[in-house]
């Protein structure tokens, strides 16, 4: 059994910390179901924009090309690449949003967005205990991206063969800007690249834009639940306390030094959030109502004002926790769970 919670929670942080993600249900929130009127659900909010491509234009003429990884390592391509494996399916979302699709021939198993992943040959989970070496070899890559630290070794071994390696790893809205830069100017897409941050750039602040009039001096205190057991939490180091602050709200562990700590419910309960947001996982509940009277029954939790007032959020896991095109629509249904009223309904 410890060796299954073990494995659950180690293929959870990964799908965390790389932007992995699977589940595609929509976000729902229990304050919006319980009061009538006011608020419609989150479920039937205004869905935040999908990333869609950029113009296509590939730029085959700009090659050689070196583009400095995560590592601060150059890779040098000699020239376009054709056969493209990525191992992350942050990276695997940003290859097809900059029109990068069409040269990819593998990834993970994790990385299901958009559908046409679903013709690639998939390789293994997103850890590299589960990737065969031969079995990317087979697919004679001209170029994989990976991510950073995780797939050092993963990485070490592909050099060993010749195969080019880009590794990028995005635990900021900045990292995600260098990661598409890197990768549109790796497959001859730099222009598109450059669209592409500029795009994200634009859509972040239109969300803020949105929230500004509602927004007060004393922002709303969140609580981000990453893991119930041991309770963990997403720290202003990481991607997610990022989001969390673009969508104007205050982490209430933004005091913590790990990217993602586990912290003790005593200590939650004192700092008493106003907002609760988890992630939806797939084998997780689907009902925020369910959550929060599971959470109504934790000693202490009753107390606290996100619980009182029923402002408990689920938003699906991909969109919160990949950093990639679609990260706008994690910070709108942030900001749609802070500043509800900033949204309008039919």
């Amino acid at each position: 059994m410890k060796h299954q919670f073990e494995l659950k929670l180690i293929l959870f942080l990964l799908t965390l910390t790389w932007s992995a993600g699977c589940g595609t249900q929509e976000a729902g929130s229990v304050a919006s179901q319980t009061e009538q009127g006011a608020q419609a659900p989150a479920s039937e909010l205004p869905a935040a924009s999908e990333a869609t491509e950029v113009d296509v234009v590939a730029e085959a003429q700009s090659f050689p090309v070196t583009v400095k990884d995560y590592q601060g390592r150059d890779v040098t391509l000699a020239k376009q690449p054709r056969r493209i494996i990525s191992l992350l399916p942050s990276h695997t979302e940003t290859l097809f949003a900059l029109g990068a699709g069409e040269q990819m021939v593998g990834c993970t198993s994790l990385c299901n967005y958009p559908p046409e992943t679903e013709e690639l040959k998939q390789i293994a989970l997103a850890n590299p205990g589960s990737i065969s070496l031969e079995a990317l070899v087979e697919l004679q890559p001209d170029l994989i991206v990976t991510g950073g630290d995780y797939h050092r070794q993963l990485a070490a071994q592909l050099e060993t063969l010749k195969i080019p390696v880009l590794a990028l790893e995005s635990q900021s809205v900045a990292d995600i800007e260098k990661a598409m830069l890197g990768i549109g100017q790796a497959t001859g897409h730099s222009r598109q690249g450059q669209k592409l941050i500029a795009r994200l750039k634009e859509e972040i602040a239109g969300v803020q834009k949105q929230i500004k009039p509602f927004q007060k001096e004393e922002r709303p205190k969140v609580f981000y639940r990453v893991w119930d057991q041991p309770l963990m939490t997403a720290g202003p180091h990481s991607f997610i306390g990022e989001l969390i602050t673009l969508a104007g709200g205050e982490n209430v562990f933004a005091d913590v030094e790990p990217a993602y700590p586990q912290v003790s419910e005593e200590t939650l309960i004192l700092r008493n959030p106003d907002v609760i947001v988890l992630p939806r996982m797939k084998a997780g509940p689907s009902d925020a109502r369910e959550v929060l009277e599971k959470l109504r029954q934790r000693p202490g939790w009753s107390d606290m004002t996100a619980v009182k007032e029923g402002r408990v959020y689920l938003i699906e896991d991909d969109v919160i926790s990949r950093p990639g095109p679609r990260v706008v629509q994690g910070l709108q249904k942030l900001a749609q769970a802070l500043y509800p009223e900033a949204f309008s309904y039919p």
